[in-house]
């Protein structure tokens, strides 16, 4: 239960230091973007999230937006002495629109969404999916790529995210090792 905590309190803060998603996106052949808005909830069947582009070498200053639809009726449930953790299959859809708003990139993404609600605290959501892109404008070549994405929310509504998408050999070291442990944590809540 403490890795679960560790875990969802490093998603919860979005640990990507502002400097590695810089470095990742402008070295590589994909694109990264660290996400910041406001969305529904995402402990319900269905919820919405956008806001702004926080950092992204390739699409500056944009914009996102995402429909997360969750299967509650296959739900699974984890309680320990500090809270209970349920993870249930999503879909979700994401649009990026970069500064230029012709430089856009679409996912449809397959995952899950896992709720940490601690006995003492308030309750954590987060979606962790993946997917076929579609990219346009300077995002052309990512077409039919892996995009993978990360949508944390806090109880207030305030969502943070991450969002890679190119080929496996391009992939940010730093980006897949953290969903990797995440998955690991969380009772490999992410796939």
């Amino acid at each position: 239960m403490k890795r679960i905590l560790l875990t969802l309190s490093a998603i919860a803060a979005l640990a990507v230091p502002g400097a590695a998603l810089a470095h990742g996106s402008h070295h590589h052949h994909g694109t990264l973007a660290k996400l910041s808005g406001t969305g529904t909830s995402f402990a319900g069947a269905s919820a919405t999230a956008s806001g702004s582009i926080a950092m992204s070498a390739k699409l500056g200053a944009g914009t996102f937006s995402a429909a997360i639809t969750t299967d509650l009726a296959k739900a699974t449930s984890r309680s320990g002495d500090r809270g209970t953790l349920s993870c249930a299959p999503s879909t979700a859809t994401l649009t990026l629109t970069g500064a230029t708003a012709s430089n856009t990139l679409t996912g449809a993404l397959t995952g899950k969404t896992c709720t940490w609600t601690p006995k003492t605290g308030t309750a954590v959501s987060a979606f962790f999916g993946r997917g076929t892109v579609t990219g346009a404008g300077v995002l052309a070549g990512l077409t039919g790529k892996t995009g993978k994405a990360f949508l944390m929310q806090k109880s207030d509504g305030t969502v943070k995210g991450a969002v890679f998408a190119g080929s496996r050999g391009e992939r940010s070291l730093l980006f897949s090792a953290g969903e990797r442990h995440a998955r690991h944590a969380a009772g490999d809540c992410g796939h």
